[in-house]
């Protein structure tokens, strides 16, 4: 079936790098004000290195734990690494897209009509053999236009895998729509806010990013500038999106660097380097500050970077790791624990200066842009509050994987190596819950999506939360969270 051709929202009459209707930048004395370090204000171009490594750790061992999932999905026969959900309140229908190491995807549907514990769950497999790994999944439904039927065409499922395929599927039926030339492989996938119609798809290999008008299936760019071939063959982009104004997009590499597109033309408006040498940029987030400018990079040196994109600025460097730990001193194996897996802003009726960052040591650290970018929360779980050992009996390390914070509450939901979603606030760092699907120690969540229904959106009310989880055991974990209720029970718990 061909869809409808509708305008390219990368350009109009005046020659803007987007649609004349989209808000216009926040001038910048209204930005956030943080202590600036302008020796470290990086300058204008390239350098170097390392890609993802697929294998799960073997150096703990699964142990078994309560199951509290409202349901496992186990249609894939390999390590699931890319999850993407979405929840249609007037259907009250959940999807769900997932991709594994088995070169599988599959679309799966929760008719939830009734409650979402009892729903009626339907699995499609979808059609496109792909010959590597799928890791990367992305629904475009929230981004449709106002007034647009879901059911319609334009509801697009996207999967992009390391063979280079970036495939699109109908998001209602998991019907084959088109396949899209790309790049030597797909890292991530991100639609553009403005309407869906726009793609983009970074390769970690040859350090691209294609940008796809999809009713014409027409690529309108290719962004280069990346480095790639490190001293081990690595290198490339490691994460990239549309800033929420669709005005910019914006990529991380592991060449160390930030880099700001403008869409339309193609042209680099900016590149922030942000690590020399051989350490890479591995995650990216946007929407930060109260005018919403902020960007974040999390680093393998252990380091957070913000920057502002319309000022071209480096604001902040956040120390995530404590480089002066004397345990990690000269051991290869335990520098890879510095590195900062996870960032995210806080929303902007919660706090537009707070930003979290999630390592590899199992650390989440709560960050005050607003006071001097100082660290005002740690959140690490106790060893052996839920025991998994490494192979050398010790307790093992959990490494931080995602993190989601609440649309309008201060508590962040956050998946571990260890197979456990927890839920801090962080006002206090107190751990509210942790859900555990089975197997723990040896069972790292890859990817996590959550979705938060509210019965009355008008409300200000903590909602219920449906987490998602793609995990090395070949599972996906469905969990559904009464938020308030949670919470209660975690400060009641505190006063007895």
């Amino acid at each position: 079936m061909e869809l409808d051709g509708s305008k390219d929202p990368m350009n109009n009459d005046e020659g803007e790098d987007v649609p004349s209707d989209e808000p216009a930048f926040i001038d910048l004395k209204d930005t956030v004000e943080v202590n600036v370090d302008d020796t470290d204000v990086p300058m204008d171009e390239d350098d170097n290195e390392d890609a993802h490594d697929d294998e799960a750790d073997d150096e703990a061992q699964s142990i078994q734990a309560p199951d509290m999932s409202i349901y496992t999905l186990t249609s894939h026969t390999s390590s699931v690494y890319a999850v993407a959900a979405h929840y249609h309140y007037e259907t009250r229908k959940l999807s769900i897209l997932t991709g594994g190491g088995d070169d599988k995807s599959f679309l799966h549907k929760l008719d939830a009509t009734t409650s979402l514990s009892v729903a009626t769950v339907q699995t499609a497999p979808l059609s496109h053999k792909h010959t590597d790994s799928v890791c990367a999944v992305a629904f475009n439904t929230k981004y449709l236009t106002n007034g647009h039927d879901p059911s319609k065409p334009g509801n697009y499922a996207a999967v992009g895998s390391y063979d280079g395929n970036v495939v699109l599927y109908d998001a209602n039926t998991g019907e084959h729509k088109k396949t899209l030339d790309g790049p030597t492989d797909v890292e991530f996938l991100s639609f553009h806010p403005k309407g869906g119609s726009v793609l983009l798809a970074g390769s970690i290999s040859d350090g691209t990013i294609w940008m796809y008008h999809l009713p014409t299936s027409k690529c309108l760019q290719v962004f280069v500038g990346h480095e790639t071939g490190g001293a081990d063959g690595g290198g490339g982009v490691s994460a990239g999106c549309f800033t929420p104004d669709g005005k910019f997009a914006v990529s991380t590499g592991m060449d160390g660097t930030m880099r700001v597109w403008a869409p339309r033309t193609g042209m680099c408006r900016h590149v922030f380097r942000l690590i020399d040498g051989d350490l890479g940029l591995t995650c990216i987030g946007v929407d930060g500050g109260s005018d919403g400018q902020l960007a974040i990079a999390g680093g393998e040196d252990g380091n957070a970077y913000v920057c502002h994109l319309q000022g071209k600025k480096l604001v902040a460097t956040l120390r995530h790791f404590d480089h002066n730990n004397s345990k990690m001193q000269g051991d290869e194996d335990a520098s890879d624990m510095r590195y900062v897996e996870a960032v995210a802003f806080a929303p902007r009726n919660v706090n537009p200066n707070w930003v979290a960052t999630g390592s590899i040591d199992g650390s989440l650290k709560i960050w005050d842009l607003a006071n001097e970018a100082q660290c005002r929360q740690t959140c690490k779980p106790a060893q052996g509050l839920i025991s998994s050992k490494d192979k050398n009996g010790s307790d093992a390390v959990s490494g931080i994987t995602r993190l989601t914070w609440h649309p309008s509450l201060p508590v962040i939901f956050v998946s571990y190596a260890d197979g456990i979603v927890r839920l801090w606030d962080v006002r206090d760092g107190i751990l509210l819950h942790a859900w555990t699907g089975g197997n723990v120690g040896d069972n790292q969540i890859n990817d996590m999506a959550v979705e938060f229904i509210f019965p009355n959106p008008a409300e200000n009310s903590a909602g219920t939360a449906i987490i998602v989880t793609a995990n090395d055991d070949k599972h996906v974990k469905v969990y559904e969270v009464d938020v308030a209720s949670v919470i209660a029970a975690a400060r009641s718990n505190l006063t007895t």
